[in-house]
């Protein structure tokens, strides 16, 4: 037998390849949240990894970490450059990941010793302030025994092959298995053991959750009081819960970067509410859109972390600042470099906010720095929206509120956007708009002074042009036919602007969904919600009044022909007088061939 100079290096990739040469991954959750919430509690079970970002959670090739105790994280805290732990430590075998699962823990579960010591009442939990008042609602989650998917480019590189390891990898008749955070439990087997190795490659995948897009108050039912249904009341209609509906993105802290700056706030008499928010180009060039937004803390100091970025070509973001009070400013053509690899590495457990009730960042990200700033006070108007019954909106709409700076060649600019509530075709909140001019300057170097200009937007001071947009579907166009203005004389009602339906995007059309509903209890419901989800977003919502009495059918329109046309269906159903029962379904609706669909349910 020919002996061969790369057989102990193959012998030892082989090793590495199996044993994961001491390669470990911790996994963090991040998020932005809007001053209406106090706490925005997340319970986690498991932590699932997949090499497939169209993969469902039924299809194989799935690497499982069931947590050995669940992990209950704040969205409010963790913020602005704080990372909540998921979990740490989790032996994954080295490879390119296109998706990470989060399986939480229902509002309706028995409440976790995690979330028990956070202080919720539920494993879920949004803590919405309203008039002064604070209430600990359910976070309402969609088909949670299935998941909130999160897609990106995650890649384990091949461990460290420390000497003990490479002693293994030539020969080691024995290999140790130390304690780890979580075993994996399924299909695509994970690394269960390891060696004793002089260094730990460790890779830190972070999730990062916009609040301000994903959370939505939702009210139903007709009510006259806080006790009527539920015992919940927000501004004083009937609220029941909180919707979460997810658009996380995963990103490895190897290739992010990080914007702060601070404000100077004396000069405002409102600041609560002001955001920074990092924005680029949109894929079609016809509008800069939201990649990262972040709340301005009471010190006036902001992080946007964690942004993508490069190691060959720095990327750049244009900031803009805003919110409620403040007139909207904007900084041009900031280049984020990658932060140093220290930054790389999470805190375990809840962040807690130091005396002052400021969250401080977990991590030290180098980030570029704007310096200071000065925002001007502005008055405010407020907006919401009206569809047409013709042509509403789709369930997972977000409504953009665009201003142009006045310069040639400029791009609308996204200043607000919210998310409908899906069951009334309205914002949950009126949207609060500036009414004032634009400052707007560029960006030069971290920390230089960044001068300002004032300018009325090319739509007109206080003006914006209005648009909706949704995962599948076309954006809705941007034109003066669609607008919003402030009013001559502000005053507390909403302006309404009625904002037009979306089309399919290229590549998809829009299908039917025939749902039969059978109820075991008939005349025990007079009013249901169906609704329709694709990996822990909403995409589709049907009422069920006519049928959840004594049956029938109802129909959904969704996207078809596309990969991530596969939907699963739950139900909420209510007595006027009751508080909400929910139910999901465990069987997939798969539409990816195009064309219609149709599948009974059973509503216990």
């Amino acid at each position: 037998m020919r002996y061969s100079p790369l057989a102990p290096c193959a012998a030892a990739l082989a090793a590495c390849l199996t044993a994961g040469c001491s390669s470990r991954t911790d996994v963090s959750l991040t998020g932005n949240t809007t001053a209406q919430y106090s706490h925005v509690w997340i319970t986690t079970q498991e932590v699932w990894f997949n090499t497939s970002a169209t993969a469902g959670p039924d299809d194989a090739g799935w690497t499982k970490f069931p947590l050995s105790t669940p992990t209950t994280v704040d969205l409010v805290m963790s913020a602005g450059g704080t990372l909540g732990s998921l979990t740490t430590g989790l032996r994954l075998r080295p490879g390119n990941y296109q998706q990470i699962r989060v399986i939480p823990v229902d509002s309706s579960a028995a409440l976790t010793t995690s979330a028990q010591g956070a202080g919720a009442i539920y494993n879920a939990e949004a803590d919405y302030v309203a008039g002064g008042t604070t209430r600990q609602l359910p976070l309402e989650l969609l088909n949670p025994d299935k998941g909130i998917a999160v897609t990106g480019s995650l890649k384990v590189p091949v461990g460290t092959l420390g000497a003990s390891s490479a002693a293994a990898a030539l020969g080691a008749r024995s290999i140790t298995s130390p304690t780890t955070t979580a075993t994996p439990s399924t299909s695509t087997a994970s690394t269960t053991a390891s060696t004793t190795a002089s260094t730990t490659t460790t890779t830190s995948f972070t999730l990062s959750l916009d609040g301000a897009r994903d959370l939505i108050p939702f009210t139903f039912g007709t009510c006259a009081s806080a006790t009527s249904v539920g015992g919940n009341s927000i501004s004083g209609t009937c609220a029941n819960g909180i919707l979460l509906s997810s658009h996380a993105g995963a990103y490895n802290l190897k290739n992010v970067g990080g914007i702060s700056g601070t404000l100077t706030l004396t000069g405002l008499t409102n600041t609560s509410g002001i955001q920074a928010t990092a924005e680029t180009l949109s894929a079609d060039g016809t509008r800069h859109v939201a990649v990262l937004s972040t709340p301005v803390r009471s010190d006036g100091t902001f992080l946007l972390y964690p942004l993508p970025s490069s190691t060959s070509t720095a990327a750049s973001y244009d900031v803009v600042i805003h919110g409620p009070g403040i007139a909207t400013l904007i900084v041009k053509a900031v280049v984020v470099p990658l932060a140093p690899s220290s930054a790389a590495a999470t805190t375990p457990g809840t962040p807690t906010a130091p005396s002052s009730g400021v969250p401080s960042p977990s991590t030290s990200t180098n980030p570029v720095s704007l310096g200071a700033l000065i925002p001007r006070a502005s008055t405010s108007y407020t907006a919401n929206i009206a569809t047409t019954s013709a042509s509403p909106l789709t369930a997972d709409a977000q409504v953009g509120f665009y201003q142009t700076l006045s310069a040639a060649g400029e791009l609308p600019y996204q200043i607000e956007a919210a998310p409908i509530d899906p069951f009334n075709q309205v914002l949950a909140n009126p949207q609060a708009l500036s009414a004032g001019t634009v400052d707007s300057g560029t960006y030069v170097t971290s920390g230089n002074t960044i001068a300002l200009f004032s300018a009325a937007p090319a739509q007109g001071t206080g003006t914006y042009w209005v648009a909706a947009g949704a995962p599948s579907f076309n954006d809705g166009g941007l034109s003066t036919s669609v607008a919003v203005s402030a009013p001559v004389s502000i005053s507390t009602a909403a302006v309404t602007v009625t904002v037009p339906g979306l089309s399919a995007a290229a590549g998809t059309t829009l299908g039917s969904l025939v749902v039969g509903i059978t109820p075991l209890s008939p005349g025990a419901y007079d009013a249901g919600e169906l609704l329709v989800s694709h990996n822990g977003t909403l995409v589709a919502r049907v009422s069920l009044s006519g049928v959840i009495s004594a049956g029938g059918t109802v129909t959904a329109s969704v996207p078809t022909g596309a990969p991530s046309s596969t939907y699963y269906l739950s139900v909420r159903y209510w007595q006027t007088t009751t508080s909400v029962h929910r139910q999901w379904f465990p069987a997939m609706v798969d539409m990816t061939g195009g064309g219609n669909a149709s599948t009974t349910l059973t509503v216990n």
